[in-house]
């Protein structure tokens, strides 16, 4: 599915690069620009520039650049598509697709979903609901918020024809809510409260039946489809979202019933997980809308446990969230009724930074020196990973606090621990030919003003251009890039995501002044075709057998090179 280039602009014209990047990296503003220092490699002295005014940024220490998209590509390792609809999410523009085709087995099952969630509902509020209402009203749920959730209710005889009438078999099969038996097709949730599971859309994707009975277990949810994959999907984030950005921070609790009742007591930028551990890409889903994650655990064994193991996670997604532990035997709902929104609110204060806290974890199970050191190698190796030098610095000082030993011998080891990990990465690289050929600036600078003129105008100062005047190759390479970008009538600012092209533009682009661009790029394709003309001769006369033939070429050649020094001093 392409994303069209209008929805590309437009993002880019909605994003704001200087937040998205002060979001992850400090930056201080100098002149037009800010600086700061680079994520993408350690440095002690700042070298990593970004011009909100041109939309990209630079690190002239290891030459990483382009425009936002490649940030977010870069910096969350999201694939385009993935980066595009980041921002879209972060700034609300609504995605589009050019040849978006659904299967009809997915628009199907969407329809049965709703359909679903309708009669579920009524249900709800029949006869036949009685009992799942009543259950529902002792836990005090009022029924605006029962409606809010779209909480319903299925008996156990339920008689599925008319859905058996409506959708073919496969449909109600692969939606995996039915199933077929002795006395035909049966609707797999029967005799639970049914709470629909919507995407970050507010499409109904799944449904999870919950248990009003003490049968086991107390939840099944949907299994996957088409539509629906437990690891990417995180419950109420459709109506969290906005909470979300409006308190800088999501909760993220375990259970379905703990969400709609945080909701219901002010706690709207509450989510939970499908019945999962917290996955890579559910953390992925969430720095969309805040880089600030609070995880609510149960105060037991269990609880400790689930907080220890989800920090690989964490750390892998250069993500370091806060944990918070309810006092024991206490859940969500029974501390909100007894402590209220207040009470809950100073329970947040209570968070614990998740790595510091496994650490001290670590640190208090070990019961030697050795399981100390052992503790410490694991904290250790994580620690390499992260990607902010204030934020290793910062946990590095933690660390040797926890574990008693000294600040400079376990940066040193940190230090060396990166070294190595970097020189592992490098020897697994597959080796490049570096025969580039020899690099003009006016080279780089042509394709750098096409970036800044407008497209009808960039598209004309190709025209007779070929890749073969280039003769950097790489630099050759880009270009027919921007050829067929060009010419297929997108938004060639989309190739500065690509990590080669902005590595190899950004520093150009962002140099490229302001006024007399036109100017620029005229001068720059001057160049261009006559050097091109210079190398064509050159060549001829290499490869001519002498006489007449060569003395004309070089008379010719000889002629050309005064009129380019003639041009660049009348420039001059």
């Amino acid at each position: 599915m392409k994303i069209p280039s209008s929805k590309i602009d437009e993002i880019l014209e909605a994003s704001d690069i200087y937040e998205i990047i002060n979001d992850v990296v400090p930056l201080k503003k100098l002149g037009n620009s800010f600086k700061g220092l680079c994520p993408f490699h350690s440095e002690k002295t700042p070298s990593f520039n970004v011009h909100p005014d041109k939309g990209f940024y630079h690190c002239f220490g290891c030459g990483t650049g382009g425009n936002i998209i490649s940030f977010v590509m870069n910096y969350y390792s999201l694939p385009f598509p993935e980066a595009v609809r980041f921002l879209a999410d972060r700034y609300g523009v609504e995605m589009e697709y050019e040849g978006a085709e659904v299967s009809q087995t997915a628009k199907d099952i969407a329809a049965l979903h709703e359909e679903l969630v309708l009669d579920s509902r009524r249900n709800l509020y029949s006869g036949i609901g009685k009992e799942a209402l009543t259950y529902l009203k002792s836990r005090n749920f009022s029924d605006s918020l029962l409606e809010k959730f779209m909480v319903g209710w299925f008996p156990q005889k339920f008689d599925t024809e008319k859905y058996v009438r409506k959708y073919d078999k496969s449909v109600l099969i692969n939606s995996g809510l039915f199933k077929e038996g002795q006395f035909g097709m049966r609707l797999m949730f029967f005799d639970r409260v049914m709470i629909p599971v919507r995407g970050v859309s507010g499409r109904t994707i799944a449904f999870s039946g919950r248990t009003i009975s003490g049968q086991m277990p107390k939840y099944i949810n949907s299994p996957e489809t088409e539509i629906f994959k437990k690891r990417k999907v995180l419950f109420n984030l459709d109506h969290a979202k906005e909470h979300i950005r409006k308190k800088g921070h999501v909760l993220i609790v375990e259970g379905y019933f703990d969400v709609m009742r945080l909701h219901d007591k002010g706690f709207g930028n509450s989510v939970a997980t499908m019945g999962t551990a917290l996955t890579s890409d559910h953390v992925a889903l969430l720095k969309r809308f805040t880089e600030d994650i609070y995880m609510l655990y149960d105060g037991d064994d269990a609880g400790y446990n689930s907080a220890l193991k989800s920090l690989d996670v964490f750390v892998a997604a250069d993500s370091f969230p806060s944990v918070i532990f309810l006092p024991k035997d206490d859940d969500p709902d029974t501390f909100l009724d007894r402590e209220g929104a207040e009470g809950f609110e100073k329970l947040l204060e209570t968070r614990k930074d998740l790595f510091v806290f496994t650490a001290e974890t670590l640190a208090e199970a070990a019961g030697d020196m050795n399981s100390s050191l052992r503790a410490l190698e694991r904290m250790k190796q994580l620690l390499v990973k992260v990607k902010s030098p204030y934020r290793k610095e910062h946990y590095a000082d933690k660390l040797a606090e926890i574990f008693n030993v000294g600040k400079e011998i376990l940066k040193k080891d940190i230090d060396l621990s990166a070294a190595n990990n970097s020189l592992k990465i490098v020897s697994k690289r597959p080796v490049r030919n570096t025969d580039r050929g020899t690099t003009y600036i006016y080279e780089r600078e042509f394709i750098a003003t096409l970036f800044k003129l407008p497209e009808d105008v960039a598209l004309m100062q190709t025209e007779n251009i070929l890749p073969e005047f280039f003769n950097d190759k790489k630099l050759a390479e880009i270009y027919k890039k921007v050829l067929d970008v060009l010419r297929d009538g997108d938004n060639i600012s989309v190739l500065l995501c690509s990590p080669d092209v902005g590595s190899e533009l950004s520093e150009a682009v962002i140099k490229m002044p302001e006024t007399d661009i036109y100017r620029l790029a005229a001068a720059a394709r001057e160049k261009l075709i006559s050097n091109s003309v210079m190398d064509t001769l050159s060549k001829a006369i290499q490869q001519s057998d002498g006489g007449a033939d060569a003395r004309e070429l070089a008379i010719i050649r000889f002629e050309q090179a005064r009129r380019m020094m003639h041009k660049r001093n009348s420039e001059d």
